[in-house]
């Protein structure tokens, strides 16, 4: 694990728990995923399967009229005719609705969050298992809104590391 976090002697246990169950598994959408909370020193098990309805990823900038009208404003064009383009190629209330989509994930935040870190986890996790090897994604929630949540894994190591360190306090 890249940083250093505290964890409750029930969190560690959960660890290890979860860990020694996965041994041996086929991979299914029924693998947990641990979030946790710093500020409360709350550990929370979902499944894959729930984890976009307990961290709902923001899908907003994979829309096909908010990547067309990034890409003519990086290719120079004038942002109102960016705008007439996307109208032409879209209609008004697709292009609209995409926009409103995407401006009001950036009014709340999603900590960095998006789809495409969603679908990596994903696929990073099942790869991992289809490798006969066990880590399980933690997911460290961000603190307000503008701090990212980091992603890390739970391994051997990562156990081993957490109660030698329990062992000498």
């Amino acid at each position: 694990m890249k940083k250093q976090y505290k964890f409750l002697q029930k969190h560690i246990n959960e660890f290890i728990k979860t860990y020694k169950s996965l041994r041996g598994k086929i991979w299914s959408l029924n693998f947990p995923v641990f979030l946790f909370d710093r500020d409360w020193f709350r550990l929370k098990k979902v499944t894959l399967s729930e984890l976009d309805k307990e961290l709902k990823p923001d899908n907003s900038q994979e829309a096909p009229e908010i990547i067309q009208y990034q890409q003519l404003l990086k290719e120079g064009h004038d942002h109102l005719l960016a705008i007439q383009e996307c109208w032409n190629e879209f209609g008004i209330e697709d292009f609209h609705r995409s926009l409103r989509n995407s401006s009001e994930w950036k009014s709340k935040g999603n900590n960095g969050w998006t789809f495409k870190k969603y679908a990596e986890l994903l696929i990073g996790y099942r790869n991992i298992i289809e490798n006969k090897e066990v880590c399980i994604p933690i997911i460290i929630l961000g603190r307000n809104p503008n701090e990212d949540h980091q992603l890390e894994w739970i391994s051997e190591e990562f156990i081993s590391e957490l109660t030698i360190e329990d062992q000498t306090q």
